[in-house]
């Protein structure tokens, strides 16, 4: 991925270790799509002026548990946030994948609202909010 869109934005954090992502994935059994790991290695997660955050390796877990993913929306991993209500989510089938948008009431794949055709798009976007 090419992150030179978003290396000015405030808010970035220093990246996690590839061996760290390895040991989040074995000890949740998520495999994260590339997209994301690739990111998440470049800055461990963000908090932008727009209110769009993008969780942290540590907050993933404790995010995906809080609002029950795996039972409510499973195939999917929550993401961030916009710091209003709207949860971000990408699919784990795919190693690319659409960002999609969904209130954080309702869980439900169904209501999923597609507002990017990839990581890499809603990135050099800046990640602002839809």
């Amino acid at each position: 991925m090419n992150f030179s869109s978003i290396i000015g934005l405030s808010g970035l954090q220093n990246g996690v270790a590839h061996h760290a992502l390895k040991q989040f994935q074995n000890n949740t059994g998520l495999i994260l799509p590339l997209d994301l790991s690739d990111f998440l290695e470049f800055s461990d997660g963000c908090l932008l002026e727009t209110g769009v955050k993008i969780y942290s390796l540590d907050e993933l877990q404790e995010r995906n548990e809080t609002y029950e993913i795996t039972e409510y929306a499973p195939g999917y991993i929550l993401i961030g946030d916009d710091s209003g209500g709207k949860g971000f989510l990408l699919s784990l089938q795919k190693e690319t994948s659409e960002i999609y948008s969904s209130g954080l009431g309702d869980m439900s794949p169904n209501g999923f609202k597609v507002i990017a055709n990839s990581f890499q798009s809603w990135i050099d976007r800046k990640l602002t909010a839809p």
